[in-house]
């Protein structure tokens, strides 16, 4: 029984996390995304933050702090994989550039 409160909870997250996600992203206008998409300084610099610069920094967090494998590994998959919903929760929040976030996801997935 309680293995099954716990699946519904999990799927009720995910659901939530789903329709949040959606929600953001469908507020994003296509011809916004692209308009985006010929703004070659601003990919290309999310681009190099994205894939060289914070896998860098991961890298040195985790020999700077000595961390034991499972930890650094968990930050080093973290580090690389960036983007994705979070970003533009965050954009959304602080009334960045939504559009800018949501092409730099579909770019990097």
């Amino acid at each position: 029984m309680l293995r099954m409160r716990i699946d519904i909870a999990e799927l009720a997250g995910n659901l939530l996390l789903f329709f949040l996600v959606f929600g953001m992203s469908a507020t994003v206008d296509i011809s916004r995304m692209k308009e985006q998409l010929t703004n070659r300084k601003a990919i290309l610099t999310g681009i190099f933050l994205q894939f060289v610069i914070l896998p860098s920094l991961g890298f040195v967090v985790v020999n700077a702090l000595n961390m034991n494998h499972a930890m650094g590994i968990t930050l080093l998959v973290v580090t690389s994989s960036p983007g994705g919903s979070y970003s533009n929760w965050w954009c959304s929040m602080f009334n960045a550039d939504l559009a800018l976030s949501v092409t730099m996801t579909a770019i990097s997935t």
